[in-house]
């Protein structure tokens, strides 16, 4: 079973800057620590990358390997070992800013037990967009300097 969840914020920032944070990986994943815990890998001379990254899906952590693209205005990764999983963040332009998408998906074995959990983790998946989309929103409006990239001092 296959289910995606998809959640949009709304950043009042300028779509360069925006999108240069949503779209890096060194800089996004640190800020959306709470989607999981990400371990960078290796870069590739094309500008593609592995990483290791294990998403919080209530009490399971999925995922495995994945092979990260990043291009400017969209950064997308998709798993090469492990859960099968994908993830999607666009930035658009937004008359008050930029408009960041976040749409994970993921695929769950089995009929019946498969189901449920499909309809349990799009639940708990959406909120965890949700927090991420909120914190980029905060680094970018309140803490992320002129071109966004810098991360707030350790406490």
């Amino acid at each position: 079973m296959t289910t995606t969840a998809t959640r949009s914020i709304v950043v009042r920032r300028p779509f360069d800057v925006v999108a240069k944070v949503a779209t890096d990986p060194g800089v996004l994943l640190p800020l959306v620590a709470g989607l999981g815990r990400f371990e960078f890998i290796a870069a590739d001379d094309d500008g593609t990358e592995e990483w290791d990254m294990f998403l919080d899906i209530g009490a399971v952590h999925v995922g495995g390997r994945v092979h990260v693209e990043p291009a400017t205005p969209r950064l997308s990764w998709h798993s090469v070992r492990g859960t099968r999983h994908a993830m999607e963040v666009e930035v658009t332009e937004h008359p008050d800013g930029a408009r960041v998408t976040m749409s994970m998906t993921v695929r769950l074995g089995g009929l019946v037990l498969g189901r449920m959990a499909e309809v349990l983790a799009r639940g708990i998946a959406g909120r965890h967009l949700v927090a991420g989309l909120e914190q980029v929103r905060h680094h970018l409006e309140f803490g992320g300097g002129d071109d966004g990239t810098s991360l707030p001092a350790a406490r």
